[in-house]
């Protein structure tokens, strides 16, 4: 029993590596490829941001059937497979010559994340902790920050290597390199989690309850209306994103410059990401929910009249550190709403189909971002609308969690009379 205790430490550890590696070198970075490629190859970026579009569906897919996968296979043998998908992906991005190969990549990309990322995290810390979920899961999350950090510097001078405009692909296979250590390395690790759970106290933040099934949470309303908060923040968040690195070398800043927003951006992760989970375990998701879509706001406002000047550095730098506070919104709050709203009773199904919600918007919010600059030509007018639009999605929001809220408190109840009917 000592030693089941004890290996969630190393569980917490594998999945900080897992995060650490599969988002930062595969995703964190991703703006500072779109100009390589695109500009190497003679792509629109309309066209090329398909390639997002057949990641996210392939998501969102692949989430939908998480829970029955995960309880057919285990987490070990998911595990791999996703690091086999990430690997396959990375070589065909070094390779590709075609639009049309870089999507089958994209696809391969989004399956890879389904069991790496979010939702496989996500799933593993909640079997294996009970209590300050909050906290563990925003650690785990918080290595995309340290990932992305270090993909930005390693990345950077191949991808910006002088006279080769092909340096994106030596990139790419130093990540094929990181990914295969890796994978080796977390699947040897995992293990499938010890049987038992916690019940929460009804004034509990940050601990696992009990919940409730899905053929209940099916029946709610407002079940369906986080899953369209959720869509239409993921609209929002990825979709810029994908694009702020290339928006400050469009203004004029440089492609050096964007490379260190992109440090910036992913080393504030680690402490945003901290802080949420610690903040969501002492105050609940509301006040976390609100504190987010405030910063999504501000940072969106900021970088829509950002300008090639020195303030338009502080301004970059700004941004980079709100937004590394806005979007958790898209990774680590998700888990966090399944669990303070619907518990541990079908959490994997009922957070799969959130995530795959979230990725939904991903792929709606991407191509289109990309076309509104190809036909504007500045990513400016985008920014300011989504920045006034977060604004309705935050009160929505938070009308959502007080009515969730009023119905985990009547089953909490409920469920404390009939323990003790005296």
């Amino acid at each position: 029993m000592k030693k089941k205790l004890e290996y969630k430490w190393v569980i917490l550890a594998a999945c900080f590596l897992m995060v650490l590696v599969c988002l930062g070198f595969c995703s964190s970075n991703k703006g500072m490829y779109l100009s390589a490629i695109t500009n190497a190859l003679g792509i629109k970026r309309s066209l090329f941001s398909i390639n997002d579009t057949c990641r996210f569906v392939a998501t969102a897919i692949a989430n939908l059937f998480f829970g029955s996968l995960i309880a057919r296979f285990g987490v070990r043998k998911m595990a791999a497979f996703g690091f086999a998908a990430l690997i396959g992906s990375s070589l065909i991005y070094a390779l590709a010559d075609s639009i049309y190969i870089f999507y089958i990549g994209g696809l391969l990309l989004g399956l890879g994340f389904t069991f790496t990322t979010t939702t496989m995290a996500s799933s593993i810390i909640r079997q294996w902790f009970h209590k300050d979920i909050g906290t563990y899961t925003g650690i785990v999350f918080a290595a995309n920050g340290i990932g992305g950090a270090l993909a930005a510097q390693i990345a950077a001078p191949f991808v910006n290597e002088p006279g080769n405009p092909f340096g994106y692909r030596k990139s790419y296979m130093v990540v094929v390199g990181i990914l295969v250590v890796t994978g080796i390395i977390v699947v040897l690790l995992l293990r499938e989690a010890p049987s038992g759970t916690v019940a929460a106290k009804k004034k509990a933040r940050g601990r696992s309850w009990d919940g409730v099934t899905y053929d209940f949470v099916k029946k709610q309303p407002y079940f369906y209306f986080t899953a369209g908060i959720i869509l239409m923040t993921g609209f929002i968040l990825q979709s810029i994103a994908s694009v702020y690195a290339a928006h400050v070398q469009d203004v004029g800043l440089g492609a050096d410059f964007a490379a260190n927003i992109i440090s910036i951006f992913a080393l504030s992760m680690v402490v945003t990401k901290i802080l949420v989970g610690a903040l969501y375990d002492h105050f609940g998701l509301r006040v976390v929910t609100l504190i987010c879509h405030s910063a999504t706001t501000i940072s969106f406002l900021l970088m829509a009249f950002l300008q090639a000047s020195e303030f338009g550095k502080i301004q970059a730098i700004v941004f980079a550190v709100l937004f590394a506070l806005a979007i958790p919104l898209e990774t680590l709050v998700i888990p966090l709403i399944v669990n303070d709203l619907f518990g541990a009773a079908s959490y994997d199904k009922i957070l799969g189909i959130c995530i795959a919600m979230n990725y939904i918007g991903y792929s709606i919010g991407c191509p289109l971002v990309n076309l509104g600059y190809d036909i504007i030509g500045s990513y400016s007018p985008i920014l300011l609308v989504f920045g006034v639009l977060m604004i309705p999605t935050c009160i929505a929001f938070q009308l959502i969690i007080s009515t969730a809220q009023k119905e985990k408190d009547k089953i909490m109840l409920a469920a404390e009379h009939a323990e003790d009917p005296s």
